[in-house]
């Protein structure tokens, strides 16, 4: 069994470059994501023996790739942008926002036994990381994961796993709903949205620069370093259970808006690596067969969370008289992110609403943290 710290080093980055390469080649593989692949191999490997299943390198890897990770995707959050967005597109995020956390508050009242029972009355945490990803997406997810510190690999796999899977029925939804409801949504007058020039959904190589590189690793690195120092001694006096990720967030968007960090190429893919990093680490702690076994509560709370938001956008959204179409891009760019708004737009032809989508993607981003945080705490007050 390889317990040494630079020889499983090798095996994550062979089982990375090894994902990578099969979601490149094989379209079955892209549907099912390299975090997937990623997370599955690693946990093979522990769990066959081929490296160890418990070491403190795994921890001090995750401790630092995710707000490294975190940092540098942010950098992509430019508050400028959210004007592109237009008031319309704001609304109806704001709406299915509103409906991800109703939905999670739900769901986790009603499986509260379930949730403490798994982490040890703990359950209330669980609500965060899925408020997180229903606003803005996985990178909200990891982050509040690492930041609540849910320390638990199998529970994180299962969780992961369920969250990646209920994407798809999510984006069906959306994309068949306008079809069959379109003459019930009668948009108001207030609410028209600004025609903007359609955007280009082809993908881009991004030409990687080593001094970009070592200027994104440094200002990541920086910005770690400043957000342990204030947490330290400003605000650990004050509010000790502070999470430090929110503090890193803060200062990530802060950093976002200068234009020296927005000229750096290559964040993306850098954040990105660093987070697969995270995955392979998560996977070798993980113990297969608990994780399968934790799946169907999950199951059972991300369809309560699913429920709840498409039926609260629906709703409020003919209340409000919001057009079907900016509702259902609104709520994809809550669930999915940004980067997926181009695949909805483009599926229906939306081409319109594909920046203000994809701005209101980047403001899910900015404040899914806060929101999953807040989220968290309120079902803890609610159910003690």
């Amino acid at each position: 069994m390889i317990t040494n710290p630079f020889h499983i080093l090798i095996i994550f980055l062979g089982i990375i470059a090894f994902s990578l390469y099969l979601t490149g080649k094989y379209s079955i593989a892209k549907k099912i994501s390299p975090i997937l692949i990623i997370l599955f191999l690693s946990a093979a490997a522990s769990n066959l023996g081929i490296i160890t299943t418990d070491n403190p390198f795994y921890n001090e890897l995750t401790g630092y790739a995710v707000p490294f990770a975190v940092i540098l995707i942010l950098f992509h959050v430019k508050l400028a942008d959210l004007k592109n967005a237009g008031v319309t597109m704001l609304a109806a995020f704001g709406i299915a926002s509103i409906g991800s956390v109703v939905g999670c508050i739900a769901g986790g009242i009603i499986l509260s036994s379930e949730f403490n029972e798994i982490l040890s009355n703990e359950g209330w945490k669980l609500v965060g990381p899925y408020i997180g990803t229903y606003i803005g997406g996985s990178l909200n997810f990891f982050s509040l994961w690492t930041g609540l510190e849910i320390n638990n690999a199998n529970l994180f796999a299962a969780a992961n796993a369920v969250d990646n899977l209920t994407l798809m029925p999510v984006f069906l939804i959306w994309i068949l709903a306008p079809n069959y409801l379109m003459k019930f949504y009668k948009p108001g007058k207030f609410w028209k949205q600004k025609e903007l020039d359609a955007v280009d959904h082809s993908e881009k190589i991004t030409e990687l620069k080593i001094l970009h590189l070592a200027a994104l690793t440094f200002w990541a690195l920086l910005i770690m370093f400043l957000s342990s120092w204030i947490k330290q001694q400003f605000i650990a006096p004050l509010f000790p259970n502070l999470p430090t990720i929110l503090i890193t967030t803060t200062l990530a968007l802060i950093f976002a808006q200068f234009k020296f960090i927005q000229n750096l190429q290559g964040a993306n893919d850098l954040g990105n690596f660093a987070f697969y990093l995270f995955f392979a680490a998560v996977g070798a702690l993980m113990d297969i067969i608990k994780a399968i076994e934790l799946a169907p509560v999950l199951f059972m709370f991300v369809l309560i969370v699913i429920v709840s938001q498409v039926s609260f956008a629906l709703v409020i959204g003919k209340l409000a008289k919001l057009d079907l179409r900016i509702i259902a891009v609104a709520s994809v760019a809550a669930k999915a992110g940004p980067s997926s708004v181009a695949a909805i737009t483009s599926a229906k032809d939306w081409n319109d609403l594909a920046l203000p989508g994809i701005a209101a993607g980047l403001l899910g981003y900015a404040v899914g943290n806060y929101i999953g945080f807040g989220g968290a705490y309120l079902l803890k007050l609610i159910i003690g």
